[in-house]
């Protein structure tokens, strides 16, 4: 089964937008700032709970607002079931409009169903011949849906259990559009990159990458993080299929995003606390705080040296006086090809004991840093009472909604920055702070289990209707 459907060549639009005037009551992008909002630099929690009110306040407050919403950010109507989500979404208290992330992961699969209606469908059923059922996937997967699956019509999903991304397609890059065919051949993973225990040869000291033509994708990303530099595992596709993964990294993968067990405070996944904070800010001490594994990548040589966490450890032995952060345990598995196990242990300074979750309390920054992937801890680290630093590549559900600067501080990858970052909010405490309690209440108020439940649905609500298109002979954008 083939279809030579492809993209066109034209950049894909990230959200087009009807060129009428919209009503007033209609839009304005819900996420952007209340016009003269008033703030006192005195009381911080009161201005957290009036940016979230406003968020809430400027959603859509009937089904006909937001259809109207929908088709005016999408240039198509809802879904159907649309109205069954929105009543869910409502009594779950959910955000109803904010869901350009959903847009832009969709976007590739719109465009390829103008040209082949049923060429979604026929990734799926191609799909199925190459995965294998999970069962604690499935677990999780039905623990979650049974919430809302009264919503959704018969659908079937292709779901990436692992923790990092597999899509390696760059949809804005017009020289990876020829690949969006189907596999040809059934006995090929979706075309998967082989296991880093097959491509030892192709590894050398100056050359952390796979040398396969098929990784031309991956110089999209400039200086480029660890996953990218010598990923802990290789099982990525270079064909562009329909599969809903926790993360990827914009551009150079495609998959479509979800909110996985991470992210739910139920699950024990997630990244909660044993106990509530019991220290208020002005007693915790002025230090970004930090402990964790020596993942990110494999060791080939002293790659290391880039590798997110490895720079963050060299900057804390020179800055102890503002940063605290130490390696407690290093990853034998990732000693891969010409690596000194004990040298890289010594110089830096790697532990075996971990510290209770809880230590973070006694600090007012903590970081949020890539591991082999996303690191999990994010939304726990927000709900902390701490501010946080983020020094991430990957994308998660929820990026358009947590702004830099307004919930938390972005440093760069390679960490360049991170001392002047911390020495900024040391020597700012009240700008400091406010930004701590507006993170903080977004993530314990929005990023809630039931948020999780109105993405996920919606994103599935998106599937299905892709899905169905495969019964009928042009796609009815005029539904």
């Amino acid at each position: 089964m083939a279809s030579n459907a492809c993209l066109p060549t034209t950049a894909i639009p990230v959200v087009q937008h009807s060129s009428a005037e919209p009503e007033p009551d209609l839009l304005a992008p819900s996420l952007a700032p209340t016009p003269n909002a008033t703030k006192s630099p005195l009381d911080p929690v009161a201005i957290a709970d009036r940016s979230i009110h406003d968020l809430y306040a400027r959603q859509s407050q009937t089904l006909e607002q937001a259809i109207a919403r929908y088709a005016l950010r999408n240039n198509r109507p809802p879904p159907m079931q649309f109205d069954k989500w929105y009543n869910f979404a409502r009594d779950k208290n959910c955000l109803i409009d904010d869901y350009d992330q959903i847009t832009r992961d969709f976007a590739p699969f719109y465009q390829l169903a103008e040209e082949d209606p049923a060429h979604f469908q026929k990734m799926i059923d191609k799909g199925r011949e190459l995965v294998y059922l999970d069962i604690v996937l499935l677990v999780q997967f039905i623990s979650h849906a049974v919430q809302w699956a009264h919503i959704l019509p018969d659908s079937m999903f292709l779901i990436n259990g692992r923790d990092e991304p597999r899509v390696v397609f760059n949809i804005m890059n017009p020289s990876t559009l020829h690949r969006c065919r189907l596999p040809t051949s059934s006995n090929t993973e979706a075309d998967a990159v082989p296991s880093i225990a097959d491509m030892a040869p192709l590894w050398t000291p100056s050359k952390t990458l796979h040398v396969s033509p098929i990784f031309t994708p991956f110089s999209c990303v400039p200086k480029s993080p660890p996953v990218i530099r010598s990923s802990s595992s290789s099982d990525f596709t270079t064909d562009l299929w329909p599969i809903l993964s926790m993360t990827k990294i914009s551009p150079c993968f495609s998959d479509i995003l979800f909110p996985g067990q991470y992210y739910y405070e139920s699950s024990g996944w997630s990244g909660k606390f044993a106990k509530p904070n019991d220290v208020q800010w002005d007693d915790k001490k002025p230090q970004l705080y930090w402990r964790g594994q020596s993942n990110g990548g494999h060791i080939i040589h002293n790659n290391h040296h880039k590798f997110s966490r490895f720079r963050l450890v060299k900057i804390a032995q020179n800055r102890s006086d503002i940063i605290d952060a130490k390696m407690t345990g290093f990853w034998e598995w990732h000693c891969t090809f010409d690596c000194e196990r004990d040298p890289i242990i010594e110089e830096y300074k790697i532990g075996s004991e971990g510290s209770p979750r809880e230590e973070v309390y006694n600090y007012k920054y903590l970081l949020d840093v890539d591991g082999n992937t996303f690191s999990g801890r994010y939304l726990g680290l927000l709900r902390s009472g701490s501010l946080v630093f983020k020094a991430t590549a990957f994308d998660e559900y929820f990026n358009d909604w947590l702004r830099p600067y307004e919930h938390y501080i972005p440093v760069k990858i390679d960490m360049s920055d991170l001392v002047e970052k911390v020495e900024w909010a040391i020597a700012h405490n009240a700008e400091a702070r406010q930004i701590q309690e507006t993170g903080m209440q977004f993530a314990q108020r929005v990023l809630t289990d039931s948020q999780n439940d109105c993405y996920f649905s919606r994103v599935l609500l998106e599937w299905a209707r892709l899905q169905s298109y495969a019964k009928q002979s042009t796609v009815p954008f005029d539904e």
